[in-house]
C-alpha cells in the first residue's frame, strides 16, 4: 500500500469519528510552530475529497456576515432596480439607461474647455471666467455633489465662490478702471505725463500726493500705469533688503495728537573741508522739523538750545498742569545723558527717554527724517563752500520738507497740514475730493456718450 491511499483510509476514519483519541505525538502539543508548519507542507494535495464536501462548506459560509461581499451584491441588485425604473439610486431620473457621468470629470473637462489649467487660488480671474466657473458649481451642486468636493476638482478656495456670488448680487454702484464711468479723462492723463517728464526722479506715490495737492485726484496704481505706458517709469531695484530688528516698547504706540513725542538727533555736514554738527527735533505725530541747528559740535548746549526753541515754538509752558507735555525721545550720546542737560529739560516740563543702547530702531522715526534729509541734500553736495551757504541750503530742503513734500508716514499729507490741521481732517478733506472728481468724472463720460449717440 503507497503513503497515498494509506492517507486517503486515514481521514476516512477521521471523518467517520471525529471524536476519535489521537496519539499524542499526533497532536502537536508539544511540538512546536516549525513542526506543524512542516507538516502542513509534507501533506498531499486535497484531490482526494469528493464533491459533497463543497456544498457542505458553502452552507456553512452562508451562515456567517460576508460582509462586503454582502452589501456589493446588494448595491448591483439595487442598481439593476433603478435602472429598470429608469432612475438613479437618489430618485433622479436618468437619460435612457446610461448613467449620470462622474461629477469630477464634469468640471474638469469644462475647466479646460475655459482654458483653465492648474490650480486657481490667488489667481486674478475676469469677471466673464467667474460667471461661467460659477455656472459649473451650481450644475455641481444640483447634481447632489458638495461644493468643498467641486472646489477641490476645479483647484479652487471654496470661500471665494461666496465672495464670487456676494459681487454678482451686489454689483457696486461706480465701476472704476478703465471701462468703466471713473476713467481717468484725457486731461488728467496729461497733467500726470508733464509732471512725471518734469519731476522725473519721483516714482508713482510721490507723484499721486503731489497731484493731490494741485486738486488732481489719481490713485498711485493708476500713476504707475500710465508712466509704464509712457515709458516713464523707473527700472526695478531689487536691493538686499536688511534683516528687521525688533523696536523698543516706544515705537509700538501711535501719539494721537501733536507734542506728545519728540524725537532728537544730529548727523555731521562736511563744510569747507571741516566737519559740523546738524541737530534736528522733530515731532512724531507729524513727522514736522520743529527746530534745528548747526553747530561746529554736539554738547549739552546745543542740545538745550534746540529744545529750547522747540518748547518756545509750540508754546508748551502755556499748556494747563493737567495737560500732557511731550515725552523727547534720544540716544545715549553724553550730550543727552548729561545732568545738566535733564535738569534742564525737566525745567521746562518735557521728560527725557533714552532709547536702547546699540538699537537706533528705538528712535527710528528722527532717523527716517535725517536720511531724507541726506538724501535730498545733504550727500548731493560734496562740500558746502562755507557755513552760509550750509544754513541757506539746508534751510531751503528743511522748509520743503516741512510745506511742500509729501511724507508716506502721515499719509502723503505734508507735515506742515498734519501738525496744524490733524490727520482726520485731511482724510476727510480727500475723501470729498475723491467723490467730487469721480461725479465730474461721470458728468464729462456721459456728455462722451451723448456726443456719440448723436453723430451716429
Amino acid at each position: 500500500m503507497n503513503d497515498r491511499s494509506s492517507y486517503v483510509i486515514q481521514r476516512h476514519n477521521e471523518e467517520e469519528n471525529p471524536h476519535s483519541q489521537k496519539p499524542r505525538e499526533d497532536r502537536g502539543a508539544d511540538s512546536g510552530g516549525g513542526t506543524q508548519r512542516q507538516q502542513r507542507r509534507d501533506l498531499p494535495a486535497r484531490r482526494h475529497q469528493s464533491a459533497a464536501v463543497f456544498p457542505l462548506e458553502s452552507e456553512g459560509e452562508r451562515g456567517h456576515d460576508q460582509g462586503p461581499q454582502r452589501d456589493e451584491a446588494r448595491s448591483q441588485e439595487q442598481g439593476e432596480q433603478c435602472r429598470g425604473r429608469g432612475t438613479d439610486c437618489r430618485g433622479r431620473e436618468t437619460s435612457g439607461d446610461a448613467l449620470r457621468p462622474d461629477y469630477r470629470i464634469d468640471p474638469a473637462e469644462k475647466k479646460r474647455e475655459l482654458g483653465l489649467q492648474g490650480p486657481l487660488k490667488g489667481r486674478h480671474l475676469s469677471l466673464e471666467i467667474r460667471k461661467n466657473l460659477l455656472s459649473i458649481i451650481d450644475e455641481a451642486l444640483v447634481a447632489g455633489e458638495t461644493l468643498a468636493a467641486i472646489a477641490a476638482t476645479l483647484e479652487i478656495n471654496p470661500r471665494a465662490v461666496y465672495r464670487w456670488r456676494q459681487a454678482a448680487a451686489n454689483p457696486p454702484k461706480l465701476h472704476g478702471g478703465a471701462g468703466g464711468q471713473n476713467k481717468l479723462r484725457p486731461q488728467e492723463i496729461k497733467r500726470v505725463i508733464e509732471y512725471a517728464k518734469k519731476n522725473p526722479e519721483q516714482r508713482c506715490r510721490r507723484i499721486a500726493y503731489a497731484l493731490e495737492k494741485k486738486g488732481t485726484w489719481v490713485g498711485k496704481s493708476k500713476v504707475a500705469e500710465i508712466l509704464k505706458e509712457n515709458g516713464l517709469n523707473h527700472a526695478w531695484d531689487p536691493s538686499f533688503r536688511k534683516p528687521d530688528i525688533a523696536p523698543e516698547d516706544m515705537l509700538r504706540h501711535e501719539p494721537r495728537a501733536k507734542n506728545l513725542l519728540w524725537g532728537l538727533d544730529w548727523t555731521w555736514v562736511r563744510v569747507a573741508d571741516k566737519h559740523m554738527y546738524l541737530t534736528v527735533l522733530l515731532d512724531w505725530y507729524s513727522r514736522k522739523i520743529l527746530s534745528w541747528t548747526l553747530s561746529h559740535q554736539v554738547t549739552s548746549h546745543e542740545v538745550v538750545a534746540v529744545v529750547t526753541d522747540a518748547v518756545a515754538i509750540e508754546r508748551i509752558e502755556q499748556l494747563p498742569e493737567s495737560a500732557l507735555k511731550p515725552l523727547l525721545v534720544a540716544d545715549h550720546g553724553s550730550p543727552n545723558t548729561s545732568k545738566w542737560t535733564k535738569q534742564n529739560i525737566e525745567v521746562q516740563g518735557l521728560k527725557l527717554w533714552l532709547s536702547g543702547i546699540g538699537r537706533p530702531t528705538g528712535n527710528a522715526r528722527t532717523e527716517r527724517v535725517i536720511g531724507t534729509l541726506k538724501a535730498e541734500e545733504i550727500k548731493l553736495q560734496d562740500c558746502y563752500v562755507d557755513e552760509a551757504e550750509a544754513q541757506k541750503k539746508i534751510a531751503a530742503i528743511i522748509h520743503n520738507y516741512n510745506f511742500n513734500r509729501p511724507n508716506m508716514g502721515v499719509g502723503g499729507f505734508s507735515p506742515n497740514a498734519v501738525h496744524h490741521m490733524g490727520r482726520k481732517a485731511l482724510m476727510e478733506r480727500r475723501k470729498s475730493g475723491r467723490e467730487s472728481t469721480r461725479s465730474s468724472r461721470h458728468v464729462y463720460w456721459k456728455s462722451q456718450e451723448a456726443m456719440t449717440v448723436k453723430e451716429c
